[in-house]
This record gives structure tokens, sequence and C-alpha cells, in this order.
């Protein structure tokens, strides 16, 4: 095993000690009245190194001065009972921001990207003992009545800024304390009293992470021979360079179908089928990862419009993530802003007039403004008033019933948005249907991890 020491002990001991910094003693008053207060200093060190330095006299002629705090780590156990699977592991994606050698600044586009797997740290309880030590007895309340209120019963920790560092977080609880420590050497001429206290810190004791360098493969080229040396060049130094390519080669999941329909993305194979090659349903969670993460709430889903599946300005795109009841869907949350804009309004249901009309009980009583888009034929001498075809839409002015859109006189795409269900439809010239639900081929849908 390679040599790793991150000073993670280290580093709950030292915060352990700034939680007992800072405190003060009142030690009388001066000539005019005013009071004294002294900083009580905190240090490392258990009992056993304090009284020796006390009693002994090396090279030191006085005892150390009172009142003074030292903390020191007077147990480690294992904790089994915060132990979970000793195998698991996390990975996180990290992005940075791209940085200008030249100008030494950040710029504002995407630097490198890097994979951070973090593993199952092991939980330990350390138990830390602090022991007040003083001069006489007003010192001792003083300093107790400081530091007992804050403990009620815990104090949070944190040991480290770093926000990829899930252990980063624990408490300071108060489970004990010895008022008086008599047996402490205290010599003859000095009388020193130390009250004792004693902490449980639950933390755990973290593995090296493994770093990752991401390389992204935005488009696979067919045809590279045809780029001259210079062009090539730069191309592999990722500046602009001259396209000479001819044709492009998509390659989509190993050639996986999409079906979308109601919010949900569901996979199919060439067949339009939703079994593997060894005949398994097709799932999500088990494709995905030879591809990369699915974040959910992050990754995207492009749905492809244009009839060319290199342009993809006209993509749907929706925020996707697992869907815990059917692993063989997706959830998708479009982004209606990247929907098709609608040229013929919004209509308030879509209906068969041959068998609902306004005030029936199925539909509202006519009023002012309200647009159908009719599935029948309607006829002057029935309750609509007018002549009107399957796949019109009629509108009432307030007197009468008028066609607002004549789906014989067009053969234009338009789009419009049914508000009862949201979904909006697309009229292909001889149809309506649904502007983005279906089945989208090879090459006409993505997923951006």
């Amino acid at each position: 095993m390679q040599y790793f020491y991150d000073k993670q002990m280290r580093r709950y001991i030292q915060q352990f000690i700034r939680l007992f910094s800072g405190f003060s003693v009142e030690m009388g008053t001066n000539q005019d009245g005013t009071k004294i207060y002294q900083t009580v200093p905190v240090r490392y060190g258990d009992v056993s190194r304090m009284a020796a330095h006390i009693v002994k006299d090396n090279s030191e002629n006085v005892v150390n001065a009172t009142p003074f705090i030292s903390c020191y780590v007077s147990d480690m156990s294992i904790a089994p009972e915060r132990r979970t699977h000793a195998q698991h592991s996390d990975k996180v994606q990290v992005y940075e921001k791209k940085y200008d050698n030249d100008t030494n600044a950040y710029l504002d586009e995407l630097g490198d990207s890097y994979q951070i797997t973090r593993y199952q740290p092991v939980p330990y309880n350390l138990t830390m003992q602090v022991d007040i030590w003083t001069s006489n007895t007003e010192q001792k309340l003083q300093m107790l009545e400081q530091i007992l209120v804050l403990f009620n019963p815990s104090l949070n920790i944190h040991t480290t800024n770093n926000p990829f560092d899930w252990t980063s977080l624990s408490y300071v609880e108060l489970t004990n304390m010895t008022w008086s420590v008599r047996s402490v050497p205290s010599g003859v001429d000095e009388i020193i009293d130390v009250s004792t206290l004693q902490f449980e810190l639950p933390i755990f004791i973290s593995p090296p992470v493994k770093v990752q360098k991401q390389t992204l493969i935005h488009t696979i080229l067919n045809n590279i021979n045809q780029v001259d040396d210079v062009n090539l060049d730069s191309f592999k130094a990722g500046e602009s360079f001259t396209s000479q390519f001819q044709n492009y080669k998509i390659i989509t999941l190993e050639n996986y179908k999409l079906r979308y329909e109601n919010g949900y993305a569901t996979l199919l194979n060439e067949q339009g089928g939703n079994t593997d090659t060894d005949g398994a349903t097709l799932n999500w969670s088990k494709v995905l990862p030879a591809y990369g993460e699915l974040r959910d709430g992050i990754s995207q889903l492009r749905l492809r419009q244009s009839t060319d599946p290199t342009d993809s300005s006209q993509d749907v795109i929706g925020i996707v993530s697992y869907d815990a009841a059917n692993p063989q869907r997706l959830q998708v949350a479009l982004d209606a802003g990247t929907q098709p804009a609608n040229t013929q309004g919004t209509v308030d249901a879509i209906i068969n007039p041959e068998n609902a009309f306004p005030g029936d009980g199925t539909l509202p009583a006519a009023v002012s403004g309200q647009r159908y888009l009719i599935l029948g034929q309607t006829s002057v001498a029935g309750v609509w008033g007018l002549s009107a075809d399957s796949n019109d839409i009629i509108t009432y002015n307030g007197t009468d019933w008028t066609i607002a859109f004549d789906a014989s006189a067009t053969s234009n795409v338009h789009f419009v948005t049914n508000t009862a269900t949201g979904d909006q439809y697309e009229w292909t010239g001889s149809q309506w249907q649904n502007s983005f639900e279906g089945v989208y081929k090879e090459g006409f849908w993505r997923v951006y991890l």
C-alpha cells in the first residue's frame, strides 16, 4: 500500500482544541478599579505530561502559571454501529473553469473535467479529555460556568471546507465530568486544582480518493484522411480549422431507438421492441453506466426535430432522472422554451362535435373566445350552426361559431396547444399529431450526461 497522510485525526483534535480557546477569567482590579481579565491559554498535553512538568525542576525554577486548559486523547475505539458497506464508493463529477496562463485569469469557458471516486470511510469514536487547571475555586467556577453552558448537550464542528469531503461534519458531546483530580502532584507550596471534562467525538477516517481526468468525445468524424496536414494539426490542438469532411457517423447508445410519451422516455431496440440481444427487458440503469453517469435533475434528453441529424437548432430539451417505479423509463421534465412556437394559439379541448356541444354537460356553455379542435364534421343545420370538417379549429365570437383554422386549405406546418392536457400538436398537412411525442430513430435523440 502506498504511503498517505492527510492529517485527518490532527484536524479533529485541532478543531476540538479551538472550542476551548478565547475563554477569560477575572483576575482582580487595577488601581482605578477597572477589572482585569486574563485570557486562558489552551494546550495539547495529557495529565501525566503536565504533572511531570510541574513537579520537575530540571531547567525551570517555577511552575506553570494558572489558569490554563490542557486537551488530550484519552481513548479511541471502533464504532461498528456506524459502519456501512465496506466496498461502497461514490463518484462525483468536477468541472474546472478554463485558465489562461498568459493572463493568469480564469475564463468563462469549461476547462478540464475530473471524476472523483470516494471510498467508504471507517467510523471511530474519539474520547477527548479536557483538564482545567486553576489556582483557586473562583477561577474554576468562572471557567466551568462559561464552558458548561455551551454543551447542551453537544456542539458541531467542521473539520474542512472541501465540498467533496463527506466526513467534514461531526459533533462534540460532553459525557462526564470530574470536579477535582486530587491525585495530581501539586507540590507543597503551590495549590493547583484540576477539573476534568470528558467528551465524545464520532469521527471517520477516510482512505484516499481516486481522481481521474475525463476526456469528452463531442463528435466522431469519418474520413479523417481527407483533412490536410495544416488543418489536422489545428484540430488536434483544439484550434479552429477548416472542415473538409464529407460525412459524419452518428452513434447513439448502440443504435437504440427511443419512444417519448407523456413525460417518459423508453429505450427500444433496432426493431422497435423493448428487449436486448439476450432477450432481457431494456433497462436504462444497465445501459447508461457504460457511457457515463446519469445525474438526476441535471442530465439532459434532446429530441431532434430537424430532418437533418446534425442540426440541433430545433431540439426539444428536457431534464431527466431515473424512474424509481419503472427502470425501463426515464422521467423527463421538458423545457417549454425549447418547444416549437404555436402558430394557431391554443384550444380549450379536442372534441368530436357529433357527440359533444356547448352546454350539454360535457362542454361548458358557449362563451366568446372558446376554441375547439374538432375530430368530426358539423353542419349549418346542426347545434353548431356552421359547416366545418374534421381537423378544423372552430371559435365562438360571442354570437356565432366560425372556422379559425381550415385544415383543407393549408398544407403548411402549424402548431397548437391543447390547454386541457398541456399537449402541443403539429399539423403535418394531412393530420394533427403530437408535436414531439413518438418514436425517435437512432441519431435523432441524445442523452447529455
